[in-house]
């Protein structure tokens, strides 16, 4: 991202990589590197989730930009209820909605967002495809989910989060957030039930 400097290294003093939440109180704190480093900690990540509700690496950027800008500009918001991290794909969430509403497109997925899922016969999507080559179909299948479903697998098998972390960022309840992703795990099947993608 061009408009922050990344960095990698350790913050200065310190024996090992500062968790988020310690890099934000040093920046609250007046370290201005500590930001850079927060920057450079969740931005694949946070890049990721974007990039999969808007499918443009430009909007992409902007948008990342925007997110961590709106935590920066935004200092007394965050109150460590919940994880930073959390926090964070929370506002990537709201500016992200708002985007969409403005472009009113349709949201896609990519395939490597989804592909390390595990269905009912045991086997990942990813291994099915290397067995089939059929990742087209998947890919098809994937952009005619409800956003909602794109949203949870997203969240639960790509970014590794809890159903409590998941429920936070899209303001639902753990139990909700389970059964957001079931169904979302069902109507994926669904779709590729119908395809020659689980053939032998």
């Amino acid at each position: 991202m061009g408009a922050y400097i990344m960095s990698n290294e350790m913050t200065p003093g310190s024996g090992e990589k500062l968790t988020g939440e310690e890099l934000y109180r040093r920046f609250l704190d007046g370290d201005s590197r500590a930001f850079e480093e927060l920057v450079a900690l969740y931005e694949d990540d946070l890049s990721r989730f974007i990039y999969g509700h808007v499918r443009d690496f430009h909007e992409t950027e902007h948008l990342t930009i925007d997110t961590f800008t709106q935590l920066a500009m935004n200092k007394k918001a965050f109150e460590g209820k919940s994880a930073l991290k959390t926090y964070l794909f929370g506002i990537a969430k709201n500016l992200t909605a708002q985007h969409m509403r403005k472009r009113k497109r349709e949201q896609h997925v990519s395939f490597e967002e989804i592909a390390e899922l595990n269905i009912d016969n045991g086997e990942t999507i990813y291994a099915i495809l290397e067995k089939n080559e059929r990742k087209t179909v998947l890919k098809e299948a994937m952009r005619e989910l409800k956003k909602e479903y794109h949203a949870v697998l997203l969240l639960l098998y790509f970014e590794d989060m809890s159903y409590k972390q998941a429920g936070q960022v899209m303001n639902k309840s753990e139990r909700q957030i389970k059964d957001l992703a079931y169904r979302a795990k069902a109507a994926l099947k669904k779709k590729l039930e119908g395809s020659d993608i689980f053939g032998a």
